[in-house]
């Protein structure tokens, strides 16, 4: 009997020692640091955290050394790591047995004072937690292996919202300083047209209109560094950094989008292993299916106990012998249980499903979205971009020969930052959406290994492709050639523009060119020649106001240019008469109205216009070799009716 009872006793002490076990170490978390370094977003493990945020923050703050703060200082990420405990607790709950239970009984007969007693001991344990223990324990491995996937998941989630929010901060600081550039391009052209009006020769209503896009401009700046500072405090936010921290400098460059771009067919393959919340939701579901059919076959056996008691009688006698406490299912027969196990597994199998649907879906419209953004920046940089600076350039030589306002211009200029911004924007959502895409896939995207330098400066983007303008001899109405914003628009010549008009006006020039500075070229490659249609016409009184009475016309074709070192030839005044005989109606239009124009001053056709004494009277020669040119006795012998005014260009 003795051997018996020990027996039962070795066999209990046993089984409950078999239920002990040890709590995970370090609760899973280099498991989760290799989940992650295998998807190309490694955990920082700094001994010193200051000292690790102090070096990365004393140099201009790239997209890897933002996801590094981020993954170390976030709290996010250490509020995901401690669920890792709860997780690693329930295994160690699963493990073990529940404690023993221990009873003890003291009996005596009638009076208190008897004698006689009659003491019972023993003790306990459950059977039911005995019997599923593997299955207890299986159910809190896998609930342990999803945390561990679940946390995996987060991390990575926050590296690409860090990468994602550092592209929209440079983004957002490249635009600021476009919309900068832009504002004052803008200003310049609202301050040159009030020059123009104080001098007469711009309406108001040419300056309203200048006024209101330099105002547009300049909200549209505030706008831009508003968002600016938005994108920079959610980055600083991210990285676990408090605001007093925040005065980090960006690498404000981005690079141009890759040559050569993933499949989707490969990275559909990737996604089935690389996404961490689908596989963490897979063990999950697994973890519910388990413990459904636990909840099954235990509905009914719910309190069952076996142990051992000793009992000694009142006559001294001694009993002893093994228990067993069985619970009757006449109330509660399980159902619950079972029922709240099978939606538990239910729902798991949805969000499974839901994930995997979205794992597909998702790649396929981030790769659309990375196509597209490509495809905008290519059509930027090879298309508009060169057509903005065509426009500009050869806007800027219709400047140079008076054909239209520096207003005209100066919309263009605009024009072309514009082009600039909306390159930068589309390369900046090419990079975004690519992060995008290494979200949806679970891991770097086997392409980032091609080499990708930041090399899109605004700064240098903006800086004019052509010659220019030069305002060095332009008379500005008081304003300084270098206001801000008039950058590349060097190489004109407005000596005229910016005076006040007068009841007399200048001498007109039966030279279609009077006025003009051009440039070196010789007056047989003037700008009419290279233009048809354009010979002939009289641009002279360009930008002045219409006077009651038409200036004398001058014989010198050339009259008020600075030629600089040009080769002058004179020539001859339309011939009048000959025009009568002419179909007028084959020639270009503008010409005729020249022609016209100068024929008028004559008196009658066939007879030329008065000839100016001087053909350079106004002129600064500046050591210029006129050949072929009399300088002496004008040929019209009649005096001068108007004094030399010299004319500085």
């Amino acid at each position: 009997m003795f051997s018996i009872r020990f027996s039962v006793s070795a066999s209990l002490l046993a089984l409950t020692l078999a239920g002990c076990a040890s709590l995970p170490a370090d609760w899973g978390r280099p498991e989760v640091a290799k989940l992650t370094a295998d998807r190309g977003r490694a955990i920082p493990q700094p001994s010193d955290i200051a000292t690790f945020n102090r070096e990365l923050l004393a140099k201009p703050l790239t997209a890897t050394a933002a996801v590094q703060l981020a993954l170390v200082n976030n709290p996010a990420v250490r509020a995901e790591t401690a669920r890792l405990g709860f997780a690693a607790a329930d295994v160690y709950e699963a493990g073990r047995l529940a404690n023993p239970a221990f009873s003890f009984a003291l009996l005596t007969p009638g009076p208190p004072d008897a004698v006689a007693r009659q003491v019972t001991l023993g003790v306990a344990v459950s059977f039911i937690d005995l019997l599923f223990l593997p299955a207890r324990q299986r159910y809190a491995d896998t609930q342990f292996e999803a945390a561990k996937l679940s946390v995996g998941s987060v991390a990575i989630n926050l590296a690409a919202d860090t990468e994602r929010a550092w592209y929209e901060a440079v983004g957002a600081q490249q635009l600021a300083v476009m919309r900068e550039t832009v504002s004052k391009a803008a200003r310049a052209s609202a301050d040159l047209a009030q020059r123009f009006v104080d001098a007469g020769t711009l309406s108001k209503r040419e300056l309203a209109l200048e006024q209101a896009a330099a105002s547009q401009a300049y909200l549209d700046l505030i706008g831009a560094q508003a968002k600016a500072v938005e994108m920079r405090t959610a980055l600083n936010r991210l990285m676990g950094l408090p605001a007093v921290d925040d005065r980090w400098v960006l690498d404000a460059r981005l690079a141009e989008p890759l040559v050569d771009e993933d499949s989707t067919d490969e990275l559909l393959k990737l996604a089935v292993d690389g996404r961490l919340d689908v596989a963490a939701a897979d063990k999950r579901a697994a973890a519910f299916a388990s413990r459904y059919r636990l909840e099954r076959h235990s509905r009914l056996v719910d309190n069952i106990q076996i142990g051992y008691q000793r009992q000694k009688d009142y006559d001294g006698s001694v009993n002893d012998g093994p228990t067993l406490s069985l619970g009757i299912p006449i109330f509660n027969w399980g159902s619950g249980r079972v029922a709240a196990a099978q939606a538990q597994l239910q729902q798991a199998e949805a969000e499974l499903d839901s994930l995997v649907l979205d794992r597909a879906n998702d790649i396929k419209l981030a790769q659309a979205q990375v196509l597209a953004a490509k495809a905008r920046a290519t059509g930027y940089r090879t298309q508009l971009i060169p057509q903005r600076e065509e426009v500009v350039a050869r806007m800027q030589q219709e400047v140079n020969f008076m054909f239209i306002g520096i207003f005209e211009l100066l919309v263009a200029k605009q024009q072309e930052y514009d082009a600039y911004a909306g390159y930068l924007e589309s390369v900046r959502d090419y990079w975004i959406a690519r992060v995008e895409l290494a979200r949806a896939v679970g891991r770097n995207l086997p392409s980032s290994a091609q080499a990708a330098q930041p090399v899109l400066d605004p700064v240098q983007l903006i800086v004019p492709k052509s010659g220019g303008m030069d305002h060095s001899q332009h008379s500005m109405g008081g304003m300084s050639k270098d206001m801000p914003g008039m950058d590349g628009m060097q190489g004109m010549d407005h000596s005229q523009m910016g005076k006040p008009a007068t009841p007399e006006a200048a001498p007109a020039s039966s030279n279609p060119h009077t006025g003009h500075n051009k440039g070196g070229m010789t007056d047989k490659e003037s700008a009419a020649d290279k233009m048809p249609g354009m010979k002939g016409m009289g641009h002279s009184q360009m930008g002045k106001p219409a006077t009651p009475e038409s200036a004398p016309a001058s014989g010198n074709p050339h009259a008020g240019h600075d030629m600089g070192g040009m080769e002058m030839k004179t020539e001859a005044p339309p011939d009048c008469a000959a025009m009568k005989k002419m179909t007028l109606s084959k020639l270009d239009p503008t010409v005729v109205k020249a022609m016209r124009e100068q024929c008028k001053g004559s008196g009658k056709a066939g007879s030329a216009a008065p000839v100016s004494p001087d053909p350079h009277a106004g002129h600064d020669m500046k050591d210029m070799p006129m050949k072929g040119m009399d300088h002496g006795t004008p040929n019209n012998s009649e005096p001068a009716t108007t004094p030399e005014t010299p004319h500085e260009h």
